[in-house]
């Protein structure tokens, strides 16, 4: 058996630590003595307190709730046949999580390998396994507190094909860029987490939608579009939305027709504004007090009809890697039209597919 190599998806919580280092191959490290804003500096994974306990309405009790956990979900970079989990509570002395259920995946397929394990303080611990093939490991944490390394091992399974597996942005023209104030898209192509901070396309505060255009060599056909908020954990944008554009549309011509964002008013009058930016700046920093509280309601209508849409609208969570494989399009695509509402930072943006 070997350890697999694996990264973080996305995590429930881990408010303390830079949670990217819980599938690090390194040891642990001790950091007794080291202290951030946040107190003192441990490895790996460490979420905020009182995860399964609220306060009351009436505010004279509370309320426990034992199912509720956090969790984080673990990427391995191929396809394995996993037989023995280990899971490291080093230098977490007395805020470990106290117990993990551990789930492997394999598309729709689920195998709950670790029942609700109890986790001893500073100590590693390891569990064999039924060999189960999994691309993915879920790890359900009962309730709160801090793992330092969860380790894979198992063997690799023989790959396919790989010529779907190259980010086709790699090689498109970029264009109609609307705000590069932090970064380009092009930073956000290259982006692949090899750095441990904040990095690639980040536009300003004062955007309301932003969008770049990805203009293809030749013609492709999509599989799956990834989305990567990698440590950008609290400038994330809240959604990306996706449209093709096939072979035979004219691009300048499209661009005068694109999704645009309407407004709702509390009244239920509803407007597409011809500079949406301009709108909503001019509503968030207006003069009228009294129409500048109503809330509004903001949704993106779909533009020209040559315009296709793969991904309409998906919601973004903060340091997660999303990937979209139920794409609406499955024709042939010349461009694409990448919008994110309604500003932020994104880490990696990937197109897999392949040419036509």
């Amino acid at each position: 058996m070997k350890a697999l190599d694996c990264q973080l998806l996305e995590y429930s919580d881990s408010s303390f630590t830079n949670p990217h280092e819980v599938v690090r191959h390194s040891e642990p490290e001790d950091r007794a003595g080291r202290f951030t804003h946040m107190g003192a500096q441990y490895w790996g994974f460490e979420t905020s307190r009182h995860m399964g306990t609220a306060i009351l309405e009436d505010g004279q009790g509370f309320v426990f709730d034992p199912s509720a956990h956090h969790f984080f979900k673990i990427g391995l970079s191929q396809t394995s046949r996993v037989s023995r989990v280990t899971v490291s509570t080093a230098w977490f002395t007395g805020n470990q999580v106290p117990a993990v259920s551990i789930v492997l995946g394999q598309g729709d397929m689920q195998n709950n390998v670790i029942e609700r394990q109890t986790l001893k303080p500073n100590q590693d611990h390891s569990f064999d396994i039924p060999p189960t093939v999994s691309d993915t490991c879920l790890v359900l944490c009962h309730q709160e507190g801090g793992i330092a390394n969860v380790r894979l091992f198992g063997e690799p399974l023989p790959q396919g094909d790989d010529s779907n597996s190259k980010n086709l942005l790699e090689e498109a023209e970029i264009s109609s860029v609307s705000n590069d104030h932090y970064g380009h898209p092009k930073d956000a192509i290259w982006g692949n987490r090899e750095v441990d901070y904040m990095k690639g396309w980040e536009s300003a505060r004062t955007g309301f939608g932003e969008q770049a255009v990805f203009s293809f060599k030749s013609p492709v056909a999509l599989r799956a579009f990834v989305v990567d908020t990698y440590l950008h954990r609290l400038n994330a944008p809240l959604s990306c939305h996706v449209f093709a554009l096939p072979p035979e549309a004219n691009l300048e011509r499209a661009m005068s027709t694109p999704p645009r964002w309407a407004v709702t008013k509390p009244d239920g009058e509803t407007l597409v504004p011809d500079n949406f930016q301009k709108y909503m700046q001019l509503h968030r920093e207006g003069t009228d007090h009294h129409e500048q509280s109503k809330a509004l309601v903001i949704r993106l209508q779909a533009g020209s009809p040559i315009w296709k849409p793969l991904l309409p609208f998906k919601a973004l969570r903060p340091d997660t890697y999303h990937t979209f494989t139920e794409l609406d399009y499955l024709g042939p695509i010349a461009h694409l039209l990448f919008m994110h509402y309604p500003n932020g930072g994104i880490h990696g943006l990937k197109a897999f597919g392949h040419y036509l």
